[in-house]
């Protein structure tokens, strides 16, 4: 913003103030770390403070500093320096809820903002007390601001000043060092159910190298501090590491992976999410030990773009809209308060502040000087006829033109008249009705935004999630297709011959719907001739909702395709089998129907199994002769997707050895995991 010098302080500060408003509106968020902070800190607290520390930082009198001042008290909008505007917004409820949003908007080769909210509830309730963080800039052009902004200092400050966990990570300024003993320990972090942020696990070249393998790797993701645990594997522990994962998840020496969260260690196909940064792409981006701006934007980038796509908890979204509706309120007063001041300085009216509200809607670091007042008109004004001349002459002449004035502005009036006043106490009762009517619309108006923006949001996600499925898809086709190259190759011309032709199929054709598909599995009309092997037992109503998410079929094609295998399993059990489901799925001396073992879970996490509710959502109905209490623990389950927000699941009891049957309890979406928010 250029502010003119011309300009008397009051209106260059009060310039800034909605120009900075406007950055807000426009601008394009690159960054986001919420941080879970220890129920004892009081977030609204914490903010305060290390806000301070950082515009410390950032004055003049220091190398690099930009701004004017570094002072401010209470609610509102500050001027830290004609390119610099710092809003304080709060927020308190009778619950003992305080929140509180800190946003400072700076003009420096850019428009860059960076915006505090921070949430504290009194009661102590444990994950209550939280911290966003979010880093954008104003954009002109198509770019993407996720490789231009870099986080703030204030998130090194607060990760060095308190503990912040994610599920079993903890998110740390400088890179986590891992010995041999604490491998289980980061192991534990990989498969963590409850974790949100990512994971980036640095294995050291060697003894020699540790130390400055340890800087090289803070320098490459001082771009994802707040977003990311960073763990550096020390020499002696690289091998322990490698012991305990798979092959297709190992970090072997001199590589660099990041874990998404929802680590399958047991499916080969899970670690095309985990992407590597391999030792020569790196080596050609370090610059005297450390890596340079591009590498770390381009690294940073996945992670956090995942962050920005992903639907926020409720609590801190609830908190969000909250202060940026009331943000916005005052923005628009300090806004009619310019409209106001310039639209009285152009009728070259009086302009001292005397028909403004009593409480000002702004505050500005530096004093805004009052402007003067504008000498009053001169001219014969009207007196009403019913006043009398001792009230008249009582009346001060300057109160008695301003009156005129007043009328002449607004009624377009010559002289004042009784009715006068009548018509403009309803011009005013009208206009803060309206005014009313319009805070109603723009509140709305901002909900629709926020909502348009979750659904945003929720597709990005779906998006990169389709497009991590896809990846995965297609290396199962991959591997299929070497597969049936190799069985080709070995047979011979008389072998190919004796094949038989094959069966007709139709009857496994898949449902049109997943409706069509519990109706196949339930005895009635369209009962399909699996029923004696395979039976759905769960709700009809909650499988039906993947219908709302799949219009293609995909889905419903895919849990059919599990109903077969677990048709022809039942077959193999009754011929004698003695092995499980997933014994099955990777045994090629058995025949019949199967599908990838990546789709196929056998159980559940350990967390889970241990968590009363997380538990109890999975036990499901059975027969009576099944169980006599009618329910059953259901464990196993198929997935169809990997990594889906929806991620539609088929759990199902394995009681071939009983009743000969096995029961499908539940078809609908993932059931709750540790921590989901």
């Amino acid at each position: 913003m250029t502010l003119e010098t011309a300009k008397p302080a009051a209106v260059v500060y009060r310039t800034a103030i909605i120009e900075a408003q406007d950055a807000v509106h426009h601008q394009s968020i690159g960054y986001r770390a919420v941080l879970r902070l220890p129920d004892h800190v009081d977030a609204v607290q914490l903010a305060e403070e290390e806000v301070r520390a950082w515009l410390a930082t950032k004055r003049r009198t220091r190398k690099g500093g930009t701004l004017d001042s570094i002072e401010w008290e209470g609610t509102g909008d500050f001027a830290l320096g004609p390119e610099s505007v710092l809003s304080v917004t709060d927020m308190s409820d009778n619950h003992g809820q305080t929140r509180r949003l800190i946003r400072l908007v700076e003009r420096n080769r850019g428009t860059w903002i960076v915006s505090v909210f921070a949430m504290s509830n009194g009661s102590g309730r444990p994950g209550s007390s939280a911290l966003v963080i979010e880093t954008g800039r104003v954009i002109e052009r198509d770019e993407d601001s996720v490789l231009a902004v870099a986080p703030p200092r204030i998130v090194g400050q607060i990760l060095d000043r308190v503990v912040v966990q994610d599920g079993s990570a903890r998110l740390t300024n400088s890179p986590q060092i891992i010995r041999r003993d604490d491998v289980g320990h980061l192991i534990d972090v990989l498969t963590d159910d409850g974790r949100t942020a990512s994971v980036v696990v640095a294995s050291s070249l060697g003894l020699d190298t540790d130390e400055a393998w340890t800087k090289t790797v803070e320098s490459l993701t001082q771009y994802s501090v707040g977003v990311a645990a960073t763990y550096v594997i020390a020499h002696d522990a690289v091998a322990e590491l490698d012991a305990l994962l798979p092959s297709s998840h190992g970090v072997p020496a001199g590589r660099i992976r990041t874990f998404l969260p929802s680590v399958d260690l047991s499916s080969p196909s899970d670690a095309v999410r985990h992407r590597v940064l391999g030792p020569a792409t790196f080596a050609r981006s370090i610059r005297r030990g450390r890596a340079d701006v591009s590498i770390r934007a381009m690294h940073a980038a996945g992670i956090r773009r995942r962050l920005l796509d992903l639907e926020l908890p409720k609590d801190v979204r609830r908190t969000m809209r909250l202060l940026g509706e009331s943000e916005a309120r005052r923005a628009r007063g300090v806004r009619i308060d310019e409209m106001v001041s310039s639209d009285l300085d152009a009728a070259n009216l009086p302009n001292d502040g005397s028909l403004k509200p009593e409480k000002s809607v702004s505050a500005c670091s530096t004093p805004l000087p009052v402007a003067d007042t504008v000498p009053a008109r001169t001219g014969n004004i009207a007196v009403p006829m019913h006043w009398a001349d001792d009230d008249v002459q009582a009346v001060p002449t300057d109160l008695l033109r301003r009156v005129g004035t007043f009328v002449l502005r607004w009624l377009k009036a010559s002289a004042p008249r009784e009715e006068h006043f009548d018509q403009l106490d309803k011009l005013i009762a009208t206009a803060s009705l309206e005014q009313e009517a319009f805070e109603q619309l723009f509140t709305e108006a901002a909900e629709r935004e926020s909502h348009l923006s979750d659904m945003i949001g929720s597709l990005n996600s779906r998006i990169a999630d389709l497009e991590v499925e896809a990846a995965i898809e297609a290396e199962e086709a991959r591997r299929a297709a070497r597969e049936r190259d190799w069985l080709r190759r070995g047979l011979d011309a008389a072998q190919r011959a004796s094949f038989a032709s094959v069966a007709d199929e139709s009857e496994w054709d898949p449902p049109a719907d997943v409706r069509e598909l519990v109706a196949r599995l339930t005895p009635g009309q369209d009962a399909h001739a699996v029923l004696n092997r395979v039976i759905f037992t769960g709700d009809q109503d909650i499988a039906a909702e993947i219908d709302e998410r799949d219009g293609t079929g995909r889905y419903a094609a895919a849990l059919w395709s599990y109903v077969r295998v677990l048709s022809d399993y039942v077959e193999a059990k009754r011929d004698g089998y003695s092995g499980n489901v997933h014994m099955y799925l990777t045994d090629d001396a058995q025949l019949g129907a199967k599908c990838s073992p990546d789709r196929h879970a056998p159980t559940e996490s350990t967390t889970v199994i241990n968590n009363k509710k997380l538990h109890g959502e999975r036990v499901r109905p059975v027969p009576v002769e099944v169980d006599g209490s009618g329910r059953a623990l259901m464990l196993a389950h198929f997935k169809p997707t990997h990594r889906d927000r929806f991620a539609p699941r088929m759990h199902y009891l394995d009681d071939a050895a009983g009743t000969g049957k096995i029961y499908i309890g539940y078809i609908g979406r993932h059931l709750t995991i540790p921590n989901a928010k």
